[in-house]
């Protein structure tokens, strides 16, 4: 045989050695653990678990997504430390809950800052928003793959709140961390609880309004029964989660896959939203129009400039907070909101 017989034969048998691994790694079955932040019947969860069945099929069925609802495996603040020891291979929604460990954490979807959900989306993927959450991420050894929008959450109150002026002396739930701080500085009684605690508190009159979800998820929770007021649309958090998967489950993947997933996750996020969106608006037809109270650009300025104040106080904790607040804050500015 010639040597550019033999060449060709080389050449050939490494190209069919090449695809042979190329099939072996799109055969390969990944199948994840990831645990939501929402029960098994809400809208945001089915539009999770439609997520899950996307990747399945975007993948050839060789990733396949175990869509626990919220509390399966451990609690929600839990969820990050559940996916760095491996006992999760993802989480949703759990960075909300990091701002103790990481301050930088506290800062994801900046409470006050934005009031359209196209404008948080922006920052993520024109802003430099998923970069900074990829830096936070690998603290817990995870990949942050995007985030999914929510929408607007809406505060549901006993009396009509339409400025930052009457907030003053209401006893309020909020989580902890900016938002609690937020309110305080509004002159708020903040109290801090567990959203298994909301309904009840409320009903006894130990809180007057809460900080919890979107006008169709508090509605769904009966909150408008006893406290029949909401500022709709929202003006204090762009309810988003986070998707976080370990680094070693995501790096086992071929690049086929991880951008088969990427997309997947745009359009979680995208269906996600318009399914919230269209909830709300259902929610507000349903309502006395009397009950939703409407903030001017005029008030959320007001709101963003005491909210300001807290978010600079955070940007000092640490230098991944610096950064993030920074980013957030430039890009804002760029919109004319600051």
């Amino acid at each position: 045989m010639s040597e550019l017989g033999r060449a060709l034969r080389l050449v050939s048998a490494a190209a069919a050695m090449s695809l042979a691994l190329v099939g072996a790694a799109e055969a390969q079955q990944h199948k994840w653990k990831v645990q939501g932040l929402y029960g098994p019947n809400t809208v945001i969860h089915k539009e999770f678990e439609k997520f899950a069945a996307r990747v399945k099929d975007a993948t050839r069925n060789t990733v396949q997504i175990e869509t626990l609802p919220v509390g399966t495996i451990v609690s929600a603040a839990d969820a990050a430390d559940a996916v760095k020891s491996g006992l999760l291979d993802g989480a949703v929604g759990t960075m909300a809950y990091q701002g103790g460990k990481e301050p930088a954490a506290a800062f994801w979807d900046l409470t006050a800052g934005y009031d359209s959900p196209l404008h948080l989306i922006m920052w993520y993927r024109q802003g430099g928003g998923s970069e900074i959450m990829n830096k936070i991420s690998a603290k817990w050894d995870a990949v942050f793959l995007g985030p999914v929008i929510l929408g607007l959450e809406s505060i549901p109150s006993k009396k009509p709140m339409r400025s930052i002026a009457d907030f003053k002396g209401v006893k309020m739930r909020s989580p902890d961390g900016i938002p609690a701080e937020i309110f305080a500085k509004l002159g708020a009684a903040v109290s801090v609880m567990p959203g298994t605690e909301v309904y009840t508190a409320l009903d006894t009159g130990k809180i007057e309004a809460t900080d919890w979800g979107t006008l169709s998820v508090n509605d769904e929770a009966g909150y408008n029964r006893i406290a029949p007021y909401a500022i709709y649309p929202g003006i204090h958090s762009m309810n988003s989660v986070d998707f976080l998967i370990r680094k070693s489950r995501w790096t086992a993947l071929t690049n086929e896959q991880r951008a088969a997933i990427t997309a997947a996750v745009d359009e979680w996020s995208l269906s996600t939203w318009m399914s919230q969106e269209l909830a709300d608006r259902n929610a507000a037809a349903k309502r006395n129009p009397e009950t939703l109270v409407t903030w001017g650009e005029k008030e959320k300025g007001e709101l963003r400039a005491v909210a300001r104040s807290v978010w600079e106080t955070w940007s000092a904790k640490s230098p991944l907070a610096k950064e993030i607040y920074d980013s957030q804050v430039a890009f804002l500015k760029s919109l004319g909101k600051l």
